[in-house]
């Protein structure tokens, strides 16, 4: 239950050894940075410059994206150019000469877009032969050429005004053709063809000759030009080949550069007594890798490497890495879900790894059930992953034996029985619906136990931290781990054995006096540590009154969560019998059906119960977990330890 041991790193060196500082940092892998100076220091301030290459990387992809290349990650040995003005410079060297091969493509693409455009509505004036460049010539006579929606195409005869309109064209919704009106009248007959949604098309007024000599016309140049714009893209082509390498390495480049600029954000200047200016990096390492990471700095010129204790600064608060073993690994993502605990802290994980393997094969125990699980675990492992998968393994392997002590083999009962009699143990298997009281107390008596477990981590983990508070007088330290220990006593004594102990001393001194102590717990905790009295945990003034009502509902909630808290594990015992009983409705089913329809019955009843049981089984140990064991002595808050990383990420546009 052990949390990995941190240092304080502090790096210190002139600021042309910076970037490779950066770099060894981010390639070693062990290496959480932390901002140097808290805002407002005096020491010194942070590094604030702005990503002079965020831009620039910006242009190297739209650079590769109209080139058609994707970036990935490339050697970069090849690439001369480093500062930020020879990447520059290289980045327009390769923009130009892009643009100079690409620019006729450009152009042949606009060009051929505008002629097929122009095609498009002139196809639907097949049957006009006039001369479209004679039409719009005419200096008394207005013409708009256009389509007019069907349903009003007849309305037009209902108009005398001075104007007639032309069809050429009939489609479904439309008719296509043009109208003829005087020069002086052009405004009136605009307006009335606009109110029956007459829809005008512009034809650019290189159009010339009839519909069909314009079609060819405008075929004929396009096929010049598609031709032209194939040159193009084969100058495009050999440009794409030739520079290829040489745009990879600027992505490449250009982006590492960018997040070791991001990174210089957390990076410290300060000057020294000569005028020069200083570069310092912060952060934590795993204590047992200081060597390691040490060595890294080696060769530098200035650079030093200095290691402190990880609470050597106030302003920042260590990382927490949790230390566990093979069997225990798995369970740290549900310790995660709760949050990480505090560096210094308990870690929790062998803890959660040893009850929920326990109370998983308690309330799901069928020996072949548990098999199919533990097949599912290692043939989920790719997609679930080591961890999810990993758990699901060793439940299954809890669930299989303790079907074995039920003897229960796919909601076989009985099956196991001639085992154990030639065995001759006459006490194995438990029969669940024979021994009800027997399974309940014990899930009672399990969960008393795990309670009393979570107190004595608690008060280790309150010594361990110096809260005295939490460890002797809270309701789940040394006094509440007496004051329940003696109830439980009493109880279990006198109601199962019949022993008398409640006796007034018994009752006095185990019972009494620490719920006085919890009772008075902040008070007591205070003359512990600071050796003066107060009532309030942050020292404000508060009033006698006041005390004592704050805490007699406080005590209250504690004796009632004692209560619930222990009741709460009757749930382990009803899952027992619950799985029991719905594989009891499967074997009554499948007696029910015929002899085909059996087998069916018997792996159908066995997948539901498995899905909808298992689930609610492993939500309700998680629950169990959280609420009734590390809400008694789990601090989370603790910060993840991220090593820095700067690595090549596919990279578009978009992004």
């Amino acid at each position: 239950m052990a949390i990995e041991t941190m240092s304080l790193v502090n790096i210190l060196g002139n600021m042309e050894e910076l970037d490779m500082a950066l770099e060894r940092c981010s390639k070693s892998g062990i290496f959480h940075i932390e901002p140097a100076f808290s805002p407002g220091e005096a020491r010194g301030r942070l590094l604030n410059d702005r990503n002079e290459y965020a831009a620039l990387l910006k242009r190297a992809v739209k650079l590769a994206s109209d080139c058609g290349i994707e970036p990935v990650e490339t050697d970069c040995k090849g690439l001369s150019a480093d500062s930020a003005e020879e990447l520059e410079a290289l980045c327009s060297e390769l923009e130009e000469g892009f643009e100079a091969v690409a620019r006729d493509s450009r152009k042949g693409d606009a060009r051929i877009s505008e002629l097929n455009e122009a095609r498009k509505h002139i196809k639907h004036l097949k049957g006009m032969n006039s001369d479209f460049q004679q039409l719009f010539s005419c200096k008394h006579v207005s013409v708009r050429i256009g389509r007019l929606p069907l349903d009003n195409y007849p309305k037009l005869e209902y108009y005398n005004d001075n104007f007639f309109f032309v069809a050429f064209e009939k489609s479904d919704s439309y008719v296509w053709g043009m109208y003829f009106c005087p020069e002086g009248d052009k405004e009136r007959a605009d307006d009335l063809f606009k109110s029956m949604y007459f829809e005008r098309v512009m034809l650019p007024r290189y159009v010339s000759g009839n519909a069909d000599e314009a079609m060819k016309n405008i075929s004929d140049e396009i096929a010049q030009l598609e031709a032209s714009k194939k040159e193009a893209e084969e100058k495009v082509a050999a440009f794409t080949r030739a520079n290829e390498n040489k745009i990879q390495m600027l992505c490449t480049k250009l982006q590492l550069k960018s997040k070791y600029s991001e990174l210089k954000k957390n990076v410290g200047t300060v000057n020294s007594g000569q005028g020069t200016k200083h570069y310092i990096i912060k952060g934590f390492v795993p204590k047992k890798k200081e060597a390691e990471f040490s060595a890294l700095f080696d060769e530098f010129r200035t650079s030093e490497v200095s290691f402190l204790p990880p609470d050597a600064d106030a302003s920042c608060q260590p990382p927490t890495i949790l230390k566990n073993s093979f069997l225990t690994r798995p369970y740290k993502m549900l310790v995660e879900m709760y949050g990480l605990p505090v560096y210094g802290g308990i870690n929790p994980t062998a803890f959660v790894a040893l009850t929920y393997t326990l109370l998983f094969g308690i309330m799901f125990g069928d020996l072949g059930q548990g098999f199919v699980i533990l097949l599912a675990g290692i043939l989920l492992h790719k997609k679930l992953g080591p961890l999810a998968g990993g758990i699901v393994r060793r439940v299954g392997i809890s669930s299989m034996v303790f079907g074995t002590l039920y003897g229960s083999v796919f909601g076989f009962e009985e099956l196991l029985d001639p085992v154990y009699e030639s065995m001759g143990i006459d006490f194995l298997p438990l029969k669940v619906f024979k021994q009800t009281n027997f399974i309940l107390l014990t899930a009672v008596g399990i969960g008393i136990a795990l309670i009393l477990i979570s107190m004595i981590i608690n008060i280790y983990a309150g010594f361990k931290a110096k809260d005295y508070e939490k460890a002797i007088f809270g309701c789940n330290g040394i006094c509440g781990l007496i004051f329940y220990g003696s109830i439980i006593t009493g109880v279990v004594s006198t109601m199962m054995f019949d022993v008398k102990v409640m006796s007034a001393p018994f009752v006095i001194c185990l019972i009494v006096i620490p719920l006085l102590c919890i009772f008075c717990r902040v008070p007591l905790a205070a003359w512990v540590k600071y050796r003066k009295w107060q009532l309030s945990e942050d020292g404000e003034p508060m009033t006698i009154g006041s005390f004592i009502v704050e805490n007699f509902f406080e005590m209250f909630e504690f004796l009632l969560s004692y209560v619930s808290n222990t009741m709460s594990f009757l749930r382990v015992g009803g899952f027992v019998l619950s799985h029991a009983g719905m594989m009891l409705v499967v074997m009554t089913l499948m007696d029910g059906a015929g002899a085909v329809g059996q087998p069916i019955v018997l792996i159908i009843g066995n997948l539901f119960v498995m899905a909808m049981e298992g689930m609610i089984v492993a939500i309700q140990i998680i629950r169990l977990e959280f609420y009734e064991m590390f809400s008694r002595f789990y601090d989370s808050g603790g910060k993840p330890f991220e090593p820095v990383s700067v690595k090549f990420t596919p990279v578009t546009e978009s992004n």
